[in-house]
């Protein structure tokens, strides 16, 4: 993915200022407070990935999509958090479930 210039907002649950990288495909924490601030998927226009999910400005997974047996699988991987898995959702259910494994990693659930 290409690296975007950064962009700055206040988090919507603890309001603390945060640096970003806006993307079509993105799922943002909060770095203070770990809220999943942004979510954004660009599926009016074609595929919801790859999509990045980052803690502020640091890249911390990728959700992208492998095709095996003419079906299409969505996979997980961070290599901060060792994960590298296959969902078991698609589409927009699997940036849900992306959101939810990587929302209690980063709480250290």
């Amino acid at each position: 993915m290409q690296e975007m210039p950064l962009q700055t907002k206040d988090c919507h649950k603890c309001g603390k200022s945060y640096s970003y990288r806006n993307s079509a495909n993105m799922i943002v924490f909060c770095p203070h407070c770990h809220h999943s601030d942004i979510v954004c998927c660009d599926f009016g226009f074609g595929p919801v990935t790859p999509c990045s999910i980052d803690l502020g400005d640091k890249r911390i997974a990728i959700l992208d999509t492998e095709e095996a047996d003419r079906q299409i699988r969505y996979r997980l991987v961070s290599e901060e958090y060792g994960i590298d898995r296959y969902l078991e959702s698609s589409y927009m259910e699997a940036i849900g479930e992306a959101g939810r494994i990587m929302s209690d990693k980063i709480d250290g659930i």
